[in-house]
């Protein structure tokens, strides 16, 4: 008997043991150039656009080294999107202030009331301002096809419009589960997009009329599970429709086959964050995976 105890030990063991990916970390960038990192994004031959709270948009050869700067003169911007064409998209956050009372005191809170939609050139030149009065905050946005995709975290839900105009054409709030201030979406195969819904423990991917094309995610703690209080922050699709996720609290990259199975976790993926903070990610043309850390670097993941 003992024999035959071994061998369904050890095929218990290796059945529950993490698989890795094909990735491993090759590099740092940014580190003493950048402040706190709010969003990061892919521009034109796979530069890498990295946006501050204070409206400064550094952006980075795909050799890591610095290419240039842009000051936006934007304030309270949390989402940057790019497109083809070089453009930069930057969305600001509008506030208002007012007095609450906590406890015996008095403080001054910060209230969203709108977003300021500004687009620049490669070189940096403003060429459009829209106030978009339909949106309270802007935490997280993309451009897919026509449509502008913008994270409303003040409504708990993705607003859809035309890109051009800033006109609604529809919304995505059903289900939505959200926590620790995050909220964020990636752009997914056929102009559709995912929803990092971390509340519940889920990526769900929708078309751009909301219909729920595929979900997976529970929590757990195994490979294929999301774990702690809320994940997945963010996810990203890779060239051949694999699909990247992030969690915080620990840090966790993995990635899954198109259908949302098969979970295989990136090695040698330090802590990026301490408790519940967002960790945004991008993906390049080349199936470079790109993680930055809020404090001030973005780590750079190439195939073995």
């Amino acid at each position: 008997m003992k024999p035959i105890h071994f061998i369904l030990g050890t095929a218990l063991f290796f059945s529950g043991a993490t698989v890795f990916a094909d990735y491993r970390v090759e590099q740092e960038i940014g580190k003493g150039l950048l402040g706190e990192i709010n969003q990061i994004a892919i521009g034109v031959d796979d530069t890498l656009c990295v946006l501050e709270d204070n409206g400064k948009v550094t952006i980075f050869n795909s050799d890591g080294s610095l290419a240039s700067t842009l000051d936006t003169g934007m304030k309270n911007t949390d989402a940057i999107a790019t497109t083809p064409d070089g453009r930069i998209h930057i969305f600001s956050t509008l506030t208002k202030t007012k007095k609450v009372k906590v406890g015996a005191r008095m403080r001054t809170v910060h209230i969203p009331i709108g977003v300021d939609y500004a687009t620049f050139d490669a070189s940096g030149k403003k060429l459009k301002t829209i106030k978009l009065k339909n949106l309270k905050s802007a935490k997280a946005a993309r451009i897919v096809g026509d449509k502008l995709v913008v994270a409303d975290l003040t409504a708990r839900t993705l607003v859809i419009m035309d890109a051009e105009t800033g006109e609604e054409t529809g919304r995505i709030k059903k289900g939505l589960r959200l926590c620790c201030g995050i909220f964020d979406f990636c752009e997914g195969p056929n102009q559709t997009i995912a929803v990092s819904n971390l509340g519940a423990f889920k990526l769900q991917q929708f078309d751009l009329e909301g219909n729920l094309l595929l979900e997976f995610g529970k929590r757990g703690r195994g490979i294929d599970d999301f774990q702690g209080c809320c994940n997945p922050v963010s996810a990203a699709y890779l060239p051949d429709h694999r699909i990247v996720t992030v969690e915080k609290d620990p840090t966790r990259i993995k990635i899954y086959d198109a259908n949302g199975k098969n979970a295989q976790q990136i090695k040698g993926v330090e802590e990026l964050v301490k408790g519940c903070e967002f960790i945004p990610i991008s993906v390049d043309q080349k199936g470079n995976i790109y993680l930055a850390n809020t404090k001030g670097h973005v780590v750079k993941c190439v195939l073995q």
